[in-house]
């Protein structure tokens, strides 16, 4: 099984558009993970002014679809924040960054991320990894998905009752 990281899931939804739903349907990731993806957008909007903002909005709401069929972990018992905390300190990483590993590694996750630094200290204790272009091509096919992903654009969403882009 995959956890994927905010940066992953950002490449996935951008480079598969409409096909990002069978992507990321039934993968992992953390709560965390819809808050950096939402400020990604509001970034754009507001900092970069690259989208008004009824299309941010719509890629906020569009964001939180996605989220809805993936698994969500968090980091909740006051063990797993000291066991955080230790591995934030002691491999320099924010508390945010560390609550990934701390979710791979108890879980026996292997971690899909685009950050390069998150990576390697990953592998530094022993956590799998992997990144987009590399967890595409070990995915298996789902036959029904990829009947669906071929069908028009607008016909998918309203299927799936995801809008991503217009």
């Amino acid at each position: 099984m995959y956890l994927l990281d905010p940066s992953a899931i950002a490449i996935i939804l951008r480079r598969f558009q409409e096909k990002s739903v069978e992507a990321l349907e039934g993968k992992i990731t953390l709560d965390l993970a819809r808050y950096e993806l939402g400020n990604v957008i509001l970034k754009e909007c507001a900092l970069e002014g690259s989208m008004s903002l009824d299309e941010a909005a719509s890629k906020a709401e569009g964001i939180a679809k996605i989220l809805e069929i993936m698994k969500s972990e968090k980091i909740e018992s006051s063990k797993d924040f000291r066991e955080v905390m230790n591995l934030a300190t002691r491999l320099k990483l924010t508390f945010y960054a560390a609550s990934y590993l701390h979710v791979a590694k108890n879980k026996g996750l292997t971690l899909t991320t685009e950050d390069v630094e998150l990576g390697q200290k990953a592998k530094h204790i022993n956590i799998k990894t992997v990144t987009v272009s590399e967890l595409s091509n070990l995915q298996p096919k789902n036959v029904e998905l990829v009947i669906l992903a071929s069908l028009p654009v607008n016909l998918y969403k309203t299927k799936m009752g995801i809008c991503m882009n217009k």
